[in-house]
């Protein structure tokens, strides 16, 4: 069957399995100015005939719950339901923290049941019409070290990792377990993944150090993604980073995928020679040089490089490491979106 006549999770299936097909499947998402400044490039808005959205989302459970409401401080920071302050603006800023202790005492992560019910199930019905024919995802954002550091401060979590490790460990098993009923509330929702984020790693590497890693995060990671595999869906994981050295442990856990796939601090091609049978990828064209900086004939070539390399025997989707951020010129946009759009050579 061609790919023209799969539909789009049809496509990103057969990828997720390892099988190559005729147009790799990529992400393709603008703001509404970027789409204005494409239509006044083009001369007209036929850019977006053909443009394939192959994956699709699901709302799901948000940095700070937000849908159930932030707090106005005094100061003009938000305070989330979690009791994070966070000042907000394009980048959130974590300001306030509840666990001023390294003690967990009576503190709890609230219940999700009534959050999905009030605000996620609700909203469930018109996502799933808006996303009949592509490979639906729907996402748990801030993982075990985000969601960790931001109950007890970044600074303050990195030291209870060295000094506190048994409130680090129980902080972390509360954590994951709140995670759990998370992955039991999304699985009910007819999607083919979950995808979480975790950034805990620099460029230069894991900003606790592998050993800790796999000591605090590793045997955590493997319950959730266990649970996922229960439900018969794909684990899906954004990591910013240089991940590179924990990519074999990523792997015996049980991620599905990685995403982001930053070049601009791993060899990404060398990961898909070494491991590319063994987990799939997501992302690579750096979003830190090529896409705001480079002509979009530097653009072209290297989308074409990673789909042809990275596209080998399937398991890949093309992206950049970030979204088509406000900086990326629009020629270069319209360059990614015209390689994006043609097949890969065989």
């Amino acid at each position: 069957m061609k790919d023209e006549e799969l539909a789009p999770r049809d496509v990103v299936k057969l990828a997720f399995q390892y099988q190559e097909t005729k147009h790799v499947p990529y992400c393709f998402a603008v703001s509404q100015e970027q789409a204005n400044a494409l239509t006044q490039y083009y001369g007209d808005a036929s850019w977006q005939d053909g443009v394939v959205a192959y994956i699709g989302n699901l709302a799901g459970v948000d940095n700070f719950l937000s849908k159930a409401g932030l707090v106005e401080q005094p100061d003009g920071s938000q305070q989330d339901c979690l009791g994070c302050v966070w000042e907000m603006g394009s980048t959130h800023h974590l300001v306030g923290w509840p666990l001023h202790e390294p003690v967990l005492g009576n503190y709890r992560l609230p219940d999700l049941e009534p959050y999905f019910e009030q605000h996620l199930f609700p909203q469930w019905p018109r996502d799933i019409a808006a996303t009949g024919t592509q490979f639906r995802v729907i996402d748990h954002s801030f993982g075990l070290f985000e969601r960790a550091w931001s109950l007890r401060g970044f600074e303050n979590f990195l030291v209870d990792l060295v000094e506190n490790d048994a409130f680090a460990g129980e902080l972390l098993d509360h954590v994951t377990e709140w995670f759990l009923q998370s992955v039991d509330l999304m699985a009910t929702a007819p999607v083919d993944a979950i995808f979480l984020t975790d950034d805990h790693a620099a460029q230069r590497g894991l900003l606790m150090g592998s050993d800790r890693w796999r000591r605090f995060f590793k045997p955590r990671w493997k319950r959730i993604f266990d649970r996922i595999h229960h439900y018969g869906l794909y684990t899906i994981m954004h990591m910013c980073g240089d991940t590179s050295e924990v990519v074999p442990d990523l792997i015996e856990v049980g991620l599905d995928c990685m995403e982001s796939c930053q070049p601009e601090c791993m060899d990404i091609y060398r990961l898909k020679r070494l491991y590319g049978r063994d987990i799939r990828f997501w992302g690579g064209l750096g979003a830190q040089n090529i896409l705001p900086f480079g002509a979009p004939g530097e653009v072209r070539k290297e989308t074409a490089r990673l789909k042809q390399e990275m596209g080998r025997g399937g398991g890949y989707i093309l992206a950049g490491a970030k979204g088509l951020g406000a900086e990326v010129p629009v020629e270069n946009i319209a360059a990614y979106l015209e390689e994006c759009r043609s097949p890969r050579l065989s």
